[in-house]
């Protein structure tokens, strides 16, 4: 928490010296909620580097020292298309989903960092892409 300090030397000798026992609380809580915008435009970002892997043609050792690194930070990547509440759907007929690029949720935080993509297919599509490793 290195943002504390900083947070609570915005606050001005004054402030600080007459209410320091409301000051420090409100110091806490603008350092912890900076800490939170940080992360999550750090998660926002890494995960859009991984969806833009997983649409290129990349080696199996890039993807999974990326899997790796996005468990150390607590990030999920979702390829199931059965968790379609973590999805849109932006095209296709059929009632079938394929996925067309994952959804990522922070486990730290509880909430979705990045929505994944679904396209709706016949059956035997779906069937195929489960069969190739959908997770």
């Amino acid at each position: 928490m290195a943002a504390v300090p900083a947070a609570l030397a915005e606050l001005g000798e004054e402030q600080r010296a007459a209410e320091t026992s409301r000051a420090l609380p409100q110091a806490v809580r603008t350092a912890v909620i900076a800490e939170f915008r940080t992360r999550a435009q750090f998660v926002g970002r890494l995960c859009e580097i991984d969806a833009l892997l997983h649409a290129q043609s990349v080696s199996q050792a890039v993807l999974d020292a990326m899997t790796e690194h996005l468990g150390h930070l607590q990030l999920r990547r979702v390829t199931d298309p059965g968790s379609q509440e973590l999805f849109v759907v932006t095209e296709g007929q059929g009632e079938a989903f394929e996925v067309l690029r994952p959804a990522y949720v922070d486990e730290a935080t509880g909430k979705l960092a990045l929505a994944g993509q679904l396209r709706r297919v016949g059956a035997a599509s779906s069937d195929a892409y489960v069969a190739e490793g959908g997770q």
